[in-house]
């Protein structure tokens, strides 16, 4: 798996983004504004192609609607389109065959189906069959890992691209592994009062935050349990699936501890950001953002997600302000080692080894 360049040339790009759609509480649509804002700063030229984008922000010079209403569909008509003739590099967020660059943000499909069996025998299995997108998405993400499909892979965690190699068998010489970034200036200024009057917290709550939609996936059920079985009388979680009314920084800022059982992430991005916050995060494994952290040294790793008992124990003892004030420093130094302008820097270096 090769290793990011370490800084790309003066090249301008004429730019063709996939994304489907926009979701306010999405990781990658996240990524993808900060990417894309940054790319605009530095001169390219950006051409966003999407089903629908609603965001305030919108740092894209053009963009194009797809008519399509699923990924398949999405793939079949971005893929009948001349953007070849039109584009420099056909970068992709989406599971689209024959493109020059796919950024795996999304995962392995076919793995997160695993893990939701795995952790849910009987309802994972029913769930999975009950839609049937499933197979069609599996069908068409062995197609973008397939010969002819994507040219370059990135991979925003080690965990996602050795998934890519072992099931797929795509040549570890064309994946890059690239973590994601966060604008740590404005994820470590948030204000605790504000964020506290927002939520409607007491001064005196122990706060617990998880930030995350998809309440199967990102583990919403086995944090309940944790927080009630906490003996802190002023426990309280707070889940953020859904636009909070208060800017993000202040939602971290509120918090005392960040908690993220996910069943299944390639790489949250909101890892990153509850560390740019201070927060000490706990999370599981089977989060690929858990490789930058040290257990019990800028934040805690739980071996499974649905691992209870050692959530609550872990829980009870940041309970006390002394002891979670030790990680705030390691967490943000932590942080500011993956600034979103290192993951530009290093996004631009593949497209000029890649497309070079």
């Amino acid at each position: 798996m090769a290793v990011p360049d370490p800084a790309p040339t003066a090249r301008r790009w004429r730019i063709a983004l996939l994304r489907r759609r926009f979701s306010p509480t999405g990781g990658a649509e996240r990524y993808l504004l900060r990417l894309a804002s940054g790319l605009v700063t530095q001169g390219h030229h950006l051409t966003l192609y999407c089903e629908d984008w609603t965001p305030r922000e919108n740092p894209f010079q053009d963009v194009k609607k797809v008519d399509s209403k699923d990924p398949i569909g999405f793939a079949d008509r971005v893929g009948k389109l001349p953007l070849r003739d039109r584009h420099d590099i056909i970068f992709s967020l989406e599971r689209v065959p024959n493109c020059d660059l796919y950024r795996a943000g999304d995962g392995v499909h076919a793995e997160w189906l695993g893990y939701r069996r795995a952790f849910h025998p009987i309802m994972g299995t029913i769930r999975t069959a009950l839609r049937g997108k499933n197979r069609q998405i599996c069908e068409l993400e062995a197609r973008v890992f397939a010969a002819g499909g994507a040219r370059h892979v990135i991979c925003n965690s080690r965990f996602v691209a050795d998934q890519v190699t072992l099931r797929f068998n795509y040549p570890a010489s064309r994946i890059t592994i690239i973590p994601n970034g966060v604008p740590y200036n404005q994820f470590s200024t948030g204000d605790r009062t504000l964020g506290r009057q927002a939520l409607k917290l007491a001064a005196d709550d122990y706060v617990i935050l998880l930030v995350g939609a998809g309440k199967e996936r990102k583990g919403h059920a086995i944090a309940r349990a944790a927080v009630k079985r906490l003996k802190h009388p002023r426990a309280k979680l707070v889940i953020i699936d859904s636009p909070p009314p208060v800017a993000m920084p202040h939602v971290y800022a509120a918090a005392d501890v960040f908690v993220l059982p996910t069943l299944y992430d390639p790489f949250a991005n909101v890892t990153l950001e509850a560390l740019a916050a201070g927060l000490p995060v706990i999370t599981s494994a089977q989060n690929g953002a858990a490789e930058i952290l040290t257990h019990e040294s800028n934040g805690f790793i739980l071996p499974r997600a649905d691992d209870d008992m050692l959530l609550v124990h872990l829980l009870e003892h940041l309970a006390d302000p002394e002891f979670r004030h030790m990680f705030r420093k390691p967490a943000q130094e932590l942080a500011q080692q993956y600034d979103v302008s290192r993951n530009l820097c290093a996004t631009l270096a593949v497209f000029d080894r890649v497309m070079g």
